[in-house]
């Protein structure tokens, strides 16, 4: 290296002379973090890396700036060379002519000798990109690629599949570097076999367009399952299994078909033990920023009937039979065009009993609703939909059409206070979206993105409560039988945005013009059946409701040595239209204009270091579900009516936090605190009675929420071995509300400790082990309920032989209020896996051993501390297998 120099330090000192017009080049010259790297050589050559045919150099300053001139050589392209020591060479062909280039620099794999662990060759280092070795990382008990991914040090699988690497989800999982599953990819993760993937990338800071490369600076992680060369066209896994006493069974079958120019993953699932399949094709990534804040917000009016648990395993407390097919295919045109088809399908029965105790906190007092259910619901989904995607260098489009019909029928079965409710719910909804992005090189290097996004959504829901509830406001004679409400939907959503990223000022500056439109139809009835129906607002309701919005937004980043500060300010307008037809005065006009800064300070200590803080002020007013005035019974035991204002709402947070990511010693770190104030125009009054029954109102009078929030999240691995993870949690809330009309100042503390641990080192045992402790306590003036919950799992593995393994597991719960009885509940089980050969396991087991009954989970909000125990499915006997195509 030091002759090198030597070199080039002689060839700095040749002359050179040419006649004729001069051209400069300039730029920033940075490390994939944004870092500024000084001392960088740039020289310019006629031919790629000549030493012999220098045209210009110079070196990069303290900001990581250069400034190149170079006079006229005859020349119509040249290449510009950029070294440093500590970085790979980057060397590019470029037009002979005046402007800006900016050029990234990636670390050298050799000077980091302990980045490439050759004697494991488990993990890769090459810039942003982290390759894993499925044959090092891998346990001998794993079965698909998803029990393999759970094992990367800072990843963290949720239970519907979601994969979250340093707590945030990724944006992409590719096969063979193509998005077949457009963020469906629990279809793929759960049915691949872990021996059909050699390696997995996790791409860090990664674009998924190619025209944002080297052009915009990106945050989001993907991960990239590279399919082994040898790998036969068609493979996948099954999994089928059954069960006794009670007649159970599962069958999962998902077969994939990957060839250079097709893909297609189908995939088949049948069971009745509790493992919900209604979202199996549900989309666990959040589609480009700016379409997706231009979708319209879920409106359920009436609740759905409740069948969710906390917790505890599905296949424990959830009776249901569902079955679910999807089938997503993937046409590859061209290095650059793509075309994409998914159908889905999904049908579920799903039950559940428990039976829940709400402890109310009064001034001095307290009281108590005890409610018994017994739910069922059945939910129906079918999908379809279609996207082409043209990925260039320098263009970008991508449109997606979707359809979707959903229809929810449900019935609960409860003792609310000693008194048997009926409750039948309907739910009928027909949806329809297209979205176009189209981004393009506008100018030099800059870039303009534009947006559509269309959507029709119509919704029918219904709630026939028996016997009638409510009759002192909706009245009640003898022949009624049920309380009736009735609620018709129509919703119509167009808009459209513009960005435009360009460099001014040797910033980086974002602006974005947003344009929306929205337009509902809302009809509503409420009444006793069959009596005569009460056709008088605020019963009977037929609201048009029309809202404007634009949305200017401008954003810019400054990079001082190791400081980065990015600041972003928006100008908010909004108008809102409605109109009641049958109340007087219903009519209402308004507009409203917000401005929303947000700054965030960052300092980058070295590359495993960095600290910042984060304020951020966002202002908004109500949406549509919360300015229809009608009276809706939105469940059983609750009635609601929204005031007859738009309420504005302020939200100011202050959050900072210290980061630690040490990839080669598989160790993060974070520290987050965060101050939120959130100030509104209204404040919510409850109305309870001693039969449980609520009715909620809302009073024009100023409200503050205050909550602080400190977090602290471990993680510590070593491949292929241990892997272990700690949060810990503390959240305070101070909230205003009046109940009962007494005003209450509510106090909510909270403590949280998540702990995970695995060790699996391939000797004769493997031990997993998971414990999710939570304290909390609500105080109202002296009076104070706490309400400490513990959950942990435990699960010990011991291989009896090279093809044989004993798996022990038990989930155990603890869960109290205050003083009261603590319940305990502890569920154990057992399985044992034959391995005959390398595509086919063979499971025999017995499922809640000693029969527990029951489980209890708390939680506490507001004034009020929940209590909830759940009824268990009885012993279970089952054998299965899975085998791999």
């Amino acid at each position: 290296m030091i002759k090198k120099i030597k070199v080039w330090a002689f060839l700095i000192g040749m002359p050179f002379f040419s006649m004729g017009q001069e051209f400069k080049i300039s730029g920033t010259i940075t490390d994939s973090l944004g870092v500024s790297i000084n001392s960088t050589i740039i020289t310019v050559t006629k031919t790629q890396d000549a030493a012999d045919d220098i045209l210009a150099y110079t070196n990069s300053n303290a900001s990581g700036d250069y400034n190149l001139i170079i006079k006229e050589s005859g020349l119509d392209s040249i290449f510009l060379n950029v070294r440093h020591m500590a970085y790979s060479s980057f060397h590019i062909k470029i037009a002979l002519q005046n402007g800006i280039k900016n050029v990234i620099l990636y670390p050298r794999v050799e000077q980091l000798k302990e980045v490439l662990i050759e004697s494991q060759k488990i993990v890769k280092v090459r810039g942003d990109t982290i390759t894993y070795n499925v044959a090092g990382l891998k346990a001998q008990k794993d079965y698909t690629i998803e029990e393999v991914i759970s094992r990367i040090p800072g990843i963290t699988i949720k239970d519907n599949g979601q994969i979250q690497y340093k707590e945030k989800a990724i944006s992409h999982l590719y096969i063979n570097g193509v998005d077949l599953l457009e963020g469906r990819y629990s279809i793929a993760t759960r049915g691949i076999p872990a021996d059909a993937v050699k390696d997995i990338d996790v791409l860090t800071r990664h674009n998924h367009e190619r025209i944002d490369i080297g052009r915009t600076e990106s945050d989001k992680v993907s991960l990239n399952l590279k399919i082994k060369e040898n790998q036969s066209v068609v493979f996948g896994s099954s999994k089928n299994e059954a069960g006794t006493p009670l007649i159970t069974g599962l069958m999962e079958t998902t077969p994939i078909y990957l060839k250079n120019n097709f893909q297609n993953i189908s995939s088949v699932k049948f069971n009745n033990i509790g493992e919900t399949v209604i979202d199996n094709a549900s989309s666990l990534t959040v589609d480009d920023y700016n379409l997706f804040r231009l979708k319209m917000n879920e409106t359920s009016v009436i609740q759905p009937t409740n069948v969710n648990g906390t917790m505890l395993s599905n296949k424990y407390w959830l009776d249901n039979e569902s079955y679910a097919v999807t089938n997503d295919a993937l046409h590859k045109i061209n290095d650059s065009t793509l075309v994409k088809w998914n159908v889905n399908y999904a049908n579920e029965l799903s039950k559940i009993n428990k039976s829940t105790t709400n402890t109310y906190i009064l001034e001095n007092d307290s009281t108590v609703v005890t409610n018994i259910n017994r739910n069922s619901l059945r939910s129906q989904r079918f999908e379809i939909g279609v996207n082409q995607e043209i990925n260039k260098r320098n263009f970008y489009l991508k449109n997606k059409t979707n359809f979707q019909y959903s229809d929810d029928k449900g019935i609960e079965y409860s003792i609310l206070n000693q008194n048997p409710i009926q409750a039948n719910y309907l739910n009928f909804e027909t949806k329809f979206n297209n979205s176009t992005l189209l981004k393009s090189v506008f100018g030099k290097n800059n870039i303009l993105q534009s947006g559509i996004l269309l959507e029709y959504e119509k919704q029918f829901e219904e709630l026939k409560v028996t016997p009638p509830v409510y009759e002192q406001f909706l009245g009640n004679d003898d022949s009624s039988i049920a309380t009736q409400q009735n609620v018709e939907l129509s919703k119509f959503n167009i808009g459209g945005f513009s960005e435009y990223t360009f460099n001014w000022l040797r910033l980086k500056w974002n602006l974005n013009q947003t344009l929306q439109y929205n337009y509902f139809k809302f009809k509503s009835q409420l009444n006793q059946v069959p009596s005569p129906s009460l056709d008088n607002f605020p019963f009977f309701s037929d609201l048009n409701f029309q809202k404007l919005t634009s949305l200017s937004t401008i954003s810019s980043k400054l990079t001082l040595g190791k400081m980065q500060i990015t600041w972003r300010l928006s100008a908010n307008y909004s108008s809102v239209h409605t109109k009641e037809r049958d109340a007087e005065n219903a009519v209402s006009d308004d507009s409203f204009l917000f401005l929303q800064p947000m700054i965030v300070a960052k300092y980058k200590f070295n590359r495993k270091w960095d600290s910042g803080v984060s304020y951020t002020c966002t202002k908004s007013i109500s949406d549509f579900n919360q300015l229809y005035q009608a009276v809706i019974l939105k469940s059983y035991n609750s009635l609601v009516q929204n005031p007859p204002i738009i309420n504005q709402t302020t939200d100011e947070s202050i959050t900072p936090f210290v980061s630690y990511s040490d990839i080669i010693n598989s160790f993060y770190f974070t520290f987050k605190g965060s101050i939120n104030k959130t100030q509104s125009d209204v404040t919510f009054s409850y109305q309870l009675n001693n039969a449980g029954f609520t009715i909620i109102n809302v009073l024009n009078q100023s409200n503050t929420i205050e909550n602080k929030n400190v977090s602290l999240n471990l993680s510590k691995g070593i491949l292929g071995s241990i892997n272990a993870k700690l949060s810990y949690t503390v959240n305070f809330t101070d909230s205003d509300m009046y109940f009962n009309n007494d005003f209450i100042k509510a106090i909510n503390r909270s403590h949280r400790i998540d702990l995970g641990f695995t060790w699996d080192n391939g000797s004769w045992y493997s031990l997993e082990y998971k414990a999710d402790y939570n304290f909390s306590s609500t105080v109202i003036e002296k009076d104070k309920i706490t309400n400490p919950f513990l959950f942990h799992t435990a699960n010990l593995d011991f291989y009896t032989s090279s093809s044989t393994r004993l798996h022990l597991g038990a989930e155990s719960t603890q869960a109290s209020i205050s003083t009261s009885k603590k319940n305990r509940n502890t569920i154990f089980n057992m399985s044992f896996f034959y391995k005959p050969s390398k595509k086919l396991f063979l499971k025999a087991g017995v499922a809640n051993v000693f029969n527990t009954s029951t489980f209890a989970t708390t939680y506490s909000s507001g004034n009020g501390i929940n209590l909830t125990q759940f009824e268990l499915r009885p012993r279970q006997i089952t054998v299965g297998l899975t085998y791999s195509l």
